[in-house]
């Protein structure tokens, strides 16, 4: 099955590799050093914002990137539109650091992304207790709305890819973090079914399934667009299109559970499966002048 998740990251791989009106955040600062293979760089920026944790619903998790290149500035807010960007500057080879994963209530790290000319290679470690753990955070004091530490690892781990490993990070950095917008609206039912959220993403489903490219992108904003484009000139047409119709067909098959609105940004929620197995998609839906359209 192809998620829509999977489509986009997809998309951005392909080349050589929710807008909320709110402040963004400040620029954080790191400290330290990420080596792989044996080649060290300097990490010097810091960035962290909430989003929700994909593996256990309704928590929240803190995502902060390390690295040697600072976020844009109208970049620095609580949507996954900074990971497509960071995914992108990794393929190009015009940035290099990590994502760590930081459990919102204990601090705990154990899971990464370690962002490479392959996009992100995603990295994790559960051991109990936290102590037996080789990817160590120790917290640091801080302000409201800020996260300080430092990040280490007890050995260096191997990379996906031989020619990629083996990789070690240790840093100190202070940021802040930017909080998810309050809901401001929770539908289920037939109120899901009549919300305007959903019925952008059912357009954009429909669309994707008749492969009715010029009905695809008017049911997207521009950020979405884009990627849409980068990954038609990437793999052709044809394979675009193919791909947008298989996520639309496995989506349509499932029940829609939920609808988050968000201020300006909306979280739609499929689930679909069995008793041995289940899944979860979440479409990310956008204002656009108005009117709800598929973004990043």
């Amino acid at each position: 099955m192809v998620t829509y998740g999977e489509l986009m990251c997809m998309a951005v791989a392909m080349i050589a590799f929710p807008v909320v009106m709110m402040m963004a955040a400040e620029e954080g600062s790191a400290s330290g050093w990420i080596e792989v293979k044996g080649q060290r760089v300097a990490l010097k920026y810091a960035f962290a914002a909430m989003t929700e944790d994909v593996t256990e619903r309704g928590k929240e998790k803190m995502e902060v990137l390390l690295s040697d290149k600072p976020v844009p500035m109208e970049m620095r807010k609580a949507t996954n539109a900074w990971e497509f960007w960071v995914t992108e500057q990794a393929q190009k080879g015009e940035l290099h650091g990590i994502i760590v994963y930081l459990d919102a209530d204990t601090k705990v790290w154990s899971r990464s992304q370690r962002l490479s000319r392959n996009g992100m290679e995603f990295y994790s470690q559960s051991v109990s207790p936290p102590e037996l753990n080789d990817l160590v955070f120790a917290p640091a004091p801080a302000g409201s709305g800020e996260i300080a530490g430092k990040v280490s690892m007890k050995k260096a781990m191997r990379a996906v890819m031989e020619s990629e490993g083996p990789w070690q990070v240790e840093a100190d950095f202070r940021t802040p973090v930017v909080a998810r917008p309050s809901v401001t609206g929770s539908f289920t039912g037939a109120a899901a079914r009549d919300s305007a959220p959903y019925k952008a993403v059912q357009a954009h489903l429909l669309a994707c399934q008749k492969k009715d490219l010029e009905a695809i992108r008017k049911t997207m904003n521009p950020n979405a667009q884009g990627t849409l484009a980068k990954f038609e000139a990437a793999r052709g047409r044809k394979a675009m299109l193919d791909a947008c119709a298989e996520m639309a067909t496995e989506t349509l098959k499932m029940k829609l559970t939920k609808v988050t609105v968000r201020g300006d940004t909306a979280e739609v929620e499929f689930s679909g499966g069995d008793e041995t197995s289940s899944s979860v998609q979440t479409m990310p839906v956008v204002l656009d002048n108005g009117v709800w359209k598929i973004g990043q």
